[in-house]
């Protein structure tokens, strides 16, 4: 059985058209599954239409949220499958993704966790995570200060093709066929349960969202493989939870976890130098703001998320 978890925080009509498309694919798979709603407090809770669609999903209404970790573990706490497959409320399964995933797991015992592949909602491999491409999005290395250096200092977004990024993103390999990775998106992540729960499952400490998943994979490589799996698929929105919240209260968030997973993983050098990374980025960010055009959000949004995150780096 996959035990199909879902957390959701005022997701709307998101939750009902995800949940519509994995009812769909229920329906035309022959491997049984289960699904495990956790919602985090949200204004309007989940209720009539979701149970219309799975008339036995299990429904966890939270009095808090939680963060998506801590709600992932909820979930993961009371399936009953022998495979969990999280999926983000914006992402939506095509074909029967269940199937592929559990002869990926009985033809290969030493994989722990599965990503399928994943393609815009329009469908194409296009957007994806708010403002990037699925195929640069889904598939990454685990951090290192190089990369950082990269990213925050703006040198990938000037030379998008350049040879570190090529190789931290995977754009160098076939996405048509399975290879190993060490870090995909929980967005749509397929995990084996025992290898989950040996792992002690996400750390709460990543709150509300962002870096649990890298934190997750950085342990669950001990356990086995990590595969990418693309005759899986789902199609998958992206960046909503980030709009939800506001980009200037995201950034400083995502930032904060950043350094958390730095610290965990890589040591208080490590995580002065990625302090120093951050807050060189929010003001470079900051100078280059009013030349750009036609940026994705307002301005004055823009400049209070690299403000806030700039402060947040040097605490």
């Amino acid at each position: 059985m996959i035990s199909i978890l879902v957390v959701s925080w005022n997701s709307g009509a998101d939750l009902e058209d995800c949940v519509g498309s994995l009812a769909a694919a229920r329906a035309r798979s022959s491997v049984s599954a289960e699904l495990v709603v956790v919602d985090n407090r949200s204004d309007l809770p989940p209720g009539e239409e979701i149970r219309r669609l799975w008339p036995d999903v299990r429904l966890a209404v939270l009095s808090e949220n939680i963060g998506f970790g801590p709600a992932v573990n909820h979930a993961a706490a009371h399936a009953r499958g022998e495979v969990l497959l999280l999926v983000n409320p914006d992402a939506r399964a095509s074909g029967d993704p269940f199937a592929a995933i559990t002869a990926a797991f009985d033809a290969h015992p030493d994989w722990v966790a599965v990503a399928p592949r994943l393609w815009d909602a329009s469908g194409d491999a296009s957007q994806g995570g708010g403002e990037e491409r699925q195929e640069t999005f889904q598939l990454r290395r685990l951090p290192t200060l190089r990369q950082a250096f990269r990213e925050l200092l703006l040198i990938d977004r000037a030379f998008p093709g350049n040879c570190g990024r090529v190789r931290d993103r995977y754009l160098d390999r076939d996405r048509s066929t399975s290879f190993e990775v060490e870090q995909p998106a929980a967005a749509v992540l397929a995990i084996r349960t025992d290898a989950f729960r040996a792992s002690g499952g996400f750390d709460p400490r990543f709150v509300p969202a962002w870096w649990e998943d890298v934190d997750l994979c950085a342990r669950l490589r001990s356990l086995g493989k990590i595969v990418y799996f693309p005759d899986a698929v789902f199609a998958h929105a992206g960046g909503a939870a980030m709009h939800r919240l506001g980009y200037d209260r995201f950034l400083p968030v995502y930032y904060r976890n950043a350094i958390a997973y730095w610290r965990k993983h890589r040591g208080r050098a490590a995580v002065v130098v990625f302090r120093g990374l951050v807050a060189a980025g929010m003001v470079l960010r900051a100078i280059l703001l009013p030349f750009r055009r036609n940026p994705p959000r307002p301005r004055r949004e823009s400049f209070r998320a690299y403000r806030r995150a700039f402060r947040m780096a040097l605490s």
